[in-house]
């Protein structure tokens, strides 16, 4: 640390000294932690701290926005606006008043606020209420239009958290989360979100034009991730900053780019599901996500599945566990237990990775894990589990 810093860091803010680059808030699930912060760093931005809830960063302007375009793991990406101490809510309101928030809102966009707050400010409403009274306040003041205000989907959204007499105002990126990519109208059953999707392909060392294979699909979210990173050519998250007006007001002179890659003429990417109507979803998500010509799905049964594919490849899935899907145990510890057989009689010389959160069902594979990451899915504690299947045919 820089001896200025380390002697006059705590009086920055009283003088008025603002840091060379704004400080930036990915948050992500629990878990993936880990995985964010290996990809924050790729990006040659500097973490400055963590929190239960995610990674504080800075960086160049355009670190910033190829993370923001890229990232896999991160369910929002905030712009710190304040991160202070207030004793009451009278306080909170006066320092929140002071942040200009004619910069950031304007009269044809709408807004909400997500806070969760505890300790001084413990009512999450009430701090909700003097966070929207401080902004229309404000703008007031400054004679700017009153934007709307909605409680669900909205153009611009506040995040407001506190812990003892601490609080941050951060304001989102993106309208949306970051995760939400706007391509699944129909989630199936029990769905994997998109970041878990991404952390799944990342444990399994799946690069883009690699075999992959989801046996499981469900709706489709894993292999439309994965062909969302090769039609795009990993700017996953390209559109949706498009649309954001934030993005827009911090990066006006930023061009976003059109370039997509071309159909390809096989797919290396494929899903299959016993259930008929997962797949029909599945193709549904493909088709609004815009990767339908680059992924197979198809109706089958794991337990038949044979390898048509290589002799290297992923096979990554999500397979249904008792609190997910309620089917009785001992029909899924027997489908762990063939599913197993048919990963080593067809697919040695494979990589295998799956989620599941029931860690006794596991056991069932037979198989050696490579590693694993512990997370929360669905509210569940669950891992995602890589394994390298001996062998070959």
């Amino acid at each position: 640390m820089h001896w200025f810093t380390k002697l006059f860091g705590s009086k920055i803010r009283r003088f008025g000294i603002k840091p060379t680059h704004p400080t930036y808030h990915a948050i992500c699930g629990e878990g993936l932690s880990p995985l964010l912060e290996t990809e924050i760093q790729s990006f040659h931005l500097k973490i400055s701290n963590h929190n239960r809830g995610g990674i504080f960063f800075s960086g160049k302007k355009e670190d910033v926005i190829q993370f923001a375009i890229h990232t896999k793991f991160a369910s929002r990406v905030n712009l710190q606006l304040l991160h202070d101490n207030a004793q009451n809510y009278d306080e909170f309101y006066t320092k929140t008043s002071d942040i200009p928030w004619e910069k950031y809102i304007g009269p044809n966009v709408s807004f909400r606020i997500d806070a969760e707050t505890k300790d001084k400010l413990k009512n999450s409403e009430f701090t909700m209420h003097r966070t929207k009274d401080a902004i229309l306040d404000r703008l007031r003041a400054k004679k700017v239009p009153l934007p709307e205000i909605e409680k669900r989907l909205a153009d611009i959204t506040i995040v407001v958290r506190s812990h003892t007499d601490r609080f941050s105002v951060e304001l989102s990126l993106s309208g949306d989360p970051v995760g939400r990519r706007g391509y699944r109208l129909h989630a199936g059953n029990a769905p994997v979100r998109e970041p878990i999707a991404q952390a799944m392909l990342e444990m399994s060392d799946w690069k883009e034009g690699e075999t992959l294979v989801d046996p499981m699909c469900g709706s489709g979210t894993v292999l439309i991730e994965a062909a969302l990173r090769e039609r795009l050519f990993g700017e996953i998250n390209r559109f949706l900053f498009a649309e954001s007006p934030i993005f827009q007001t911090l990066f006006p002179t930023y061009v976003f780019s059109e370039r997509k890659k071309e159909n390809p003429t096989s797919p290396h990417l494929y899903g299959f599901d016993i259930d008929p109507e997962a797949i029909r979803i599945a193709k549904e998500n493909a088709y609004e996500a815009g990767v339908e010509d680059f992924i197979k799905f198809e109706v089958a049964d794991c337990l038949t599945l044979k390898n048509t594919f290589g002799s290297k490849g992923h096979l990554v899935t999500n397979p249904p566990y008792g609190d997910r899907i309620g089917k009785p145990m001992e029909d899924l510890r027997e489908m762990y237990f063939q599913f197993g057989k048919v990963l080593k009689n067809e697919f040695g010389g494979w990589k295998f990775t799956v989620l599941c959160a029931d860690f006794s069902l596991l056991g069932k594979f037979g198989l050696k894990e490579n590693k694993h990451i512990t997370l929360k899915h669905a509210n569940l504690k669950a891992k995602i589990v890589d394994y390298e299947l001996r062998g070959g045919k």
